[in-house]
């Protein structure tokens, strides 16, 4: 078998591997920012059957941990993202970017995988350094128009599944 087969194989079995995606992003009422978090949502369980892909809004933790305070959403966040492979953070909106802030500092900061615009690229604040040191990934107005980063999404999280099969953390 050639390198491009044995690619293409590899690339089937980080497709069927079972994975934990969180989808992190403006809420319900963000009008097209939310309906790209659901498109992006929806492409990522398309090309990873086996992944279970949620928006951290629809995890229930209080029947699993009893006890802990529905409305502590940090700590139901801190544990969303421990079992997590990867969190998507679609970087459009005022929680979206208190999420990186704060999870930027947490031990599971590598699996973040923010979405920012290029315009913010250059730009040199505390947010955008707290983001530097993360996998970020920068699109412009036609990728997100046209959901082309997508792909570049899928790279990654093909990326990390094969980590996850080798033994790897990415």
């Amino acid at each position: 078998m050639g390198f491009i087969e044995a690619i293409n194989r590899l690339k089937r079995q980080t497709e069927a591997c079972e994975l934990n995606i969180l989808v992190w992003g403006p809420g319900r009422n963000a009008g097209e920012h939310f309906e790209k978090r659901k498109k992006i949502k929806g492409e990522v369980c398309r090309c990873f059957p086996n992944a279970d892909v949620c928006f951290s809004e629809d995890l229930d933790l209080t029947e699993t941990l009893p006890g802990i305070d529905e409305r502590d959403l940090v700590s139901q966040e801190l544990w969303h993202l421990a079992v997590c492979d990867v969190c998507i953070v679609l970087d459009t909106s005022k929680g979206a970017g208190e999420e990186i802030a704060f999870y930027s500092r947490s031990p599971d900061a590598h699996k973040l995988l923010i979405l920012t615009h290029e315009r913010y690229e250059s730009v040199t604040s505390f947010p955008s350094s707290l983001r530097k040191n993360q996998n970020q990934l920068f699109y412009n107005d036609q990728q997100y128009d046209t959901c082309n980063l997508v792909e570049h999404i899928l790279s990654r999280i093909r990326t990390v599944a094969l980590g996850k099969l080798g033994g790897f953390r990415l």
